[in-house]
């Protein structure tokens, strides 16, 4: 009997509906690129996003924060 592979866990989406949507978005523009590709949209998007709100010296809104939560970006700064 072949040993069988663990699923992949996959990442439950953000509580937002507006995160939510941006994500379900990513997905689509790199359907074809591979995750990875899919992922580093995701992080250089959640990210843009992060430091245009810190820019302005505006609090990071929620649902950024779940965006950014959700592709595993750590800001500390």
């Amino acid at each position: 009997m072949a040993a069988s592979r663990p699923k992949q866990a996959q990442r439950k989406r953000p509580q937002s509906r507006k995160a939510s949507e941006i994500v379900a978005l990513v997905e689509q523009l790199s359907s074809g690129l591979g995750s990875h590709d899919g992922a580093v949209l995701g992080r250089g998007l959640a990210r843009l996003l992060a430091d245009a709100y810190q820019a302005r010296g505006r609090s990071t809104p929620p649902w950024v924060e779940q965006l950014t939560a959700y592709y595993g970006i750590n800001r500390t700064s």
